[in-house]
């Protein structure tokens, strides 16, 4: 997914200026790099801080239109509430801050590291 396929996501937490504006600065310098901004379904998953500093970048007139920012995991995520609710008998609410057993075992788990809700 490119920035035009996510802009119109709100960010899911508070955001930190000054990391903003260094994670802009990052991907004014490298492109994009590490992990993809995650987008469940019509929600965003992580990226708050990158989807910010994407926006204050779009702001400057920065080319965004070909960088590929994000990945849509809602099958990844829609398979493991299965999972689950065959081993439990039941949906659970998914919390947000706690997102790694959704993802665990698919290619996003090599950026584990790098997401703080996991």
């Amino acid at each position: 997914m490119t920035y035009e396929d996510i802009k119109y996501f709100a960010p899911i937490n508070e955001t930190d200026e000054n990391k903003v504006k260094e994670i802009a600065e990052s991907i004014r310098n490298n492109e994009w790099i590490g992990c993809p901004i995650l987008v469940y379904g019509e929600q965003l998953l992580t990226g708050s801080h990158r989807l910010e500093a994407l926006k204050f970048l779009d702001d400057e007139g920065f080319d965004l239109d070909s960088m590929e920012c994000a990945e849509d995991v809602t099958d990844i995520i829609e398979e493991a509430m299965s999972r689950f609710e065959e081993e439990n008998g039941y949906l659970p609410d998914i919390q947000f801050d706690n997102i790694g057993w959704l993802l665990e075992g698919s290619w996003v788990e090599q950026y584990k590291g790098e997401i703080a809700e996991w």
